[in-house]
């Protein structure tokens, strides 16, 4: 809200009945989401437009409820959010629900009903939040890590001009096994919950060996199934 929509709000303020004051100190006092959103999110680690140090960025006022900085090399202000799958989406007071509605697996009409936000809002919000989980894993993986891999038949579902022939309905590949129509997604988990996963270009020990060697400590201990690529990284 802008700076004369808020004064003409508190000049309505003495007209309120002695009920509609009750009900205004209710919501002042229950928690707002962008409060409960500041607590979730991690400080600002550095400027998302020039990579500059945090100790680089000076408190610079707010933007709708949250903390925006500039920075002091290239003079640019920012937020938490800037850069990031969830930038400059609104009515943040849904985001916690659609996140539970993602969760429980609704489909897009019915999350969008839960949130009380259009269909196409919610179709939106359905990438930009995928996108957003999709960068939260882990970076290290240590003690007992277990890997393994699965395999998706590649759709070009919604794609206009596909580059084979349609298969209308079908849920089967050109060839047999796992060949070149599948996708393979390898997933990595240690006991203590670090979780990651990545979708390789092929299913070969050059690929699995440049996606674990970061991410899996030199003295973990890697359970696998028998796939020789697996033992090609632990030699």
């Amino acid at each position: 809200m802008d700076t004369p929509a808020f004064q003409h709000l508190l000049s309505l303020f003495p007209q309120l009945t002695l009920r509609q004051r009750r009900v205004a100190q209710q919501e002042l006092t229950a928690p707002h989401a962008i409060t409960s959103l500041n607590s979730q999110l991690p400080a600002c680690s550095g400027c998302p437009h020039c990579q500059a140090d945090a100790n680089q960025l000076a408190p610079w006022g707010w933007s709708r409820g949250l903390r925006r900085y500039r920075c002091k090399l290239c003079l640019r202000t920012s937020t938490v959010l800037t850069k990031t799958p969830l930038a400059r989406l609104r009515k943040a007071q849904c985001w916690e629900d659609y996140a539970q509605a993602l969760i429980e697996g609704l489909t897009v009409r019915r999350a969008a009903l839960r949130c009380g936000v259009s269909k196409n809002t919610a179709f939106l919000w359905r990438h930009r939040f995928l996108r957003a989980m999709a960068a939260h894993q882990a970076t290290r993986e240590e003690g007992i890590v277990e890997v393994d891999e699965t395999f998706f038949l590649e759709s070009f579902k919604g794609q206009r001009g596909l580059p084979r022939p349609a298969r209308h309905r079908g849920g089967k590949g050109r060839t047999r096994g796992t060949g070149p129509d599948y996708i393979p997604v390898m997933v990595v988990q240690d006991r203590a919950g670090h979780h990651a996963d990545f979708q390789l270009e092929k299913m070969n020990a050059e690929t699995v060996i440049a996606v674990l060697k970061p991410l899996v400590s030199r003295d973990a201990v890697l359970c696998s199934d028998g796939a020789g690529v697996y033992a090609s990284f632990s030699k």
